[in-house]
């Protein structure tokens, strides 16, 4: 086995996952929420328990959405960028795009569940979680699996937790995204982002809906 080559190890050899394990099944509860949200957006008439729903559903993704993408500038990307034959090409268009869905949050953020416009807006960022998985798991995934050493993979996947607990749960696109700045900036946001969720109530986990 080479010291890259996943194919011969179990999961738990190394005490834990590797990033692209956790951030792949991140993938699968983000479809989830969102297609809840999309659903419940779509059933929101002008009840106040529906736009309620609609709201906490919602304000639930765009949290978890932000903090997945900010861990994966902080942490994932670096990362790749050398692992990957044309890493930076890559990698800075991925930001980019995380650029792009952030504003597609923040609209759905700003926005009441009894607009039109709200499903609307849900759907485009259906559309954006799409190409985002893809190119993860098409592009990105893969060469961190063949190129970073099993240990390197293990402590970045170890990381997410932590670096996702500090992060931002509302969307700031125009922040930086890129180490050093970003590790600095996105819990310091997090923190003000935290405080303004106690005092208005917001759900930002699927487990508080």
């Amino acid at each position: 086995m080479t010291v890259a080559d996943s194919s011969a190890w179990e999961p738990d050899e190394w005490g834990g996952q590797s990033i692209a394990d956790v951030l792949a099944a991140e993938h699968e509860r983000l479809e989830t929420l969102l297609a809840d949200a999309v659903a419940t957006a779509d059933a929101v008439e002008s009840g106040v328990e529906e736009k309620a729903r609609g709201r906490n559903v919602a304000d639930a993704f765009v949290a978890s959405l932000t903090r997945h993408l900010s861990s994966e500038e902080q942490e994932l990307y670096p990362a790749t960028r050398t692992a990957l034959p044309n890493g930076d090409r890559v990698i800075d268009t991925e930001i980019e795009a995380d650029r792009e869905i952030l504003r597609t949050l923040a609209a759905v953020h700003s926005t009441d569940p009894a607009d039109p416009l709200f499903p609307a807006q849900l759907r485009r960022a259906q559309l954006q979680l799409r190409q985002h998985i893809e190119t993860a798991h098409e592009q990105i995934h893969p060469e961190v699996r063949r190129q970073l050493s099993r240990e390197e993979q293990i402590r970045l996947g170890n990381r997410v937790d932590m670096v996702q607990e500090a992060a931002p749960t509302r969307p700031h696109p125009d922040t930086p995204s890129t180490p050093p700045l970003n590790k600095v900036v996105d819990p310091a946001l997090g923190t003000i982002d935290k405080m303004r969720d106690i005092l208005s109530g917001r759900k930002t986990r699927p487990q508080d809906l």
